[in-house]
């Protein structure tokens, strides 16, 4: 009989052996599609030694363009080399995979790889410009990410691509990016602010109205911007509009901290479970300290609220570890009653406010 230590119940899954530099180079380079699939499926594997086989990769990447699901693997792998260091090869293949007839998926990997390799083709800006004003939102996030390193050197393409928009399509990332390329020049901001100004006068609050008032307030923080998105986040009854005004706050970073106490007050007057959750992730965006928070609301609704409360209340606990750890009592007397689904939760938030496990 097999006994219980070594059951399959118990045993430790097994590693991924990875393949040495030139048995991955051979099959980067191979002729078949399926051989360069699995290829490059182990590129993407953490210590594959990839930046020996960047030649059979740059190989692999241009043979994949025609296949979504090798040109994804390709973006990914390309991604995996050191930063700083792409070559005009390298970065061929990334302005083939970025371009408009690749799958938003494709798109958004070699964004990303364009991101965590620190470049932005010249060539590339365009395609990446598009992805700005795409409605996938993690295409969205992702194209952000990898123009604001860049951004100043490509004001002229992203403020193209927001003029070729009509503003009811506006969106919060592209005006970013646009507010992101006028940092440190003062007659660009005040350009690019006039002409937002402008464009709000007559368009629908969401998203345009949102996505111009983000944008002014990265641009000059001590606008009336930033009342006008607590104001839109706290006080909007249509949900879309609450959302929206949430999201940019969050994603404004330092320039948005003034707003913390009127989101804590928010979070403490609504009762809706959905908006409480999106004022928590809010709050735990702009890094809200322990004396900002409702603490006595936030340690009652993980005691008391419903499942999605109190796990998004755990997230605020998980903030302030230090300043919250006596509140384990009250997350380990939720778990012992507390339903499957938030158990992860409150183990998670426990360990982090103790460092002990919750058995």
């Amino acid at each position: 009989m097999t006994s219980a230590s070594n059951s399959p119940a118990t045993d430790p899954a097994p590693g991924i052996a990875i393949w040495p530099a030139d048995v991955l180079t051979r099959h980067l380079s191979s002729s078949e599609a399926k051989t360069r699939t699995l290829a490059l499926g182990m590129a993407v594997q953490p210590k594959a030694p990839i930046g020996e086989c960047r030649v059979a990769l740059v190989q692999a990447a241009r043979l994949s363009l025609a296949d979504p699901m090798e040109a994804q693997l390709a973006a990914a792998a390309l991604g995996c080399l050191e930063p700083g260091s792409t070559t005009p090869e390298e970065q061929a293949r990334l302005i083939d995979l970025v371009a408009a007839e690749q799958s938003m998926p494709v798109r958004t990997l070699t964004a990303h790889a364009m991101f965590r390799l620190k470049c932005l083709p010249v060539a590339a800006a365009a395609s990446v410009c598009e992805l700005l004003t795409c409605d996938d939102a993690n295409a969205r996030k992702v194209a952000l990410l990898c123009f604001e390193p860049f951004a100043k050197n490509f004001r002229a393409a992203i403020g193209g691509q927001i003029d070729r928009t009509d503003p009811s399509l506006w969106t919060t990332e592209a005006l970013q990016a646009l507010a992101c390329s006028t940092e440190g020049d003062p007659p660009a901001q005040r350009n690019i602010e006039a002409y937002l100004m402008r464009s709000v006068s007559n368009a629908p609050l969401v998203p345009t109205g949102v996505a111009v008032y983000a944008a002014l307030v990265r641009i000059n923080p001590g606008s009336s911007a930033l009342a006008a998105l607590v104001q839109t986040a706290c006080a909007a009854t249509d949900p879309a509009h609450w959302r929206a005004a949430l999201e940019a706050l969050g994603g404004l970073g330092a320039s948005a901290r003034p707003a913390i106490r009127s989101l804590a007050d928010s979070l403490v007057a609504t009762d809706d479970p959905v908006r409480q959750e999106a004022i928590c992730r809010t709050l735990a965006g702009l890094r809200a300290n322990f004396k900002e928070l409702p603490t006595e609301c936030i340690v009652q609704r993980v005691r008391d609220a419903a499942v999605r409360s109190a796990a998004a209340h755990c997230l605020l606990l998980c903030l302030c570890p230090k300043e919250f750890a006596p509140a384990a009592a009250v997350v380990r007397q939720r778990f012992a009653a507390s339903e499957a689904a938030l158990k992860a939760v409150l183990s998670q938030t426990y360990k982090t406010l103790t460092g002990a496990e919750l058995a």
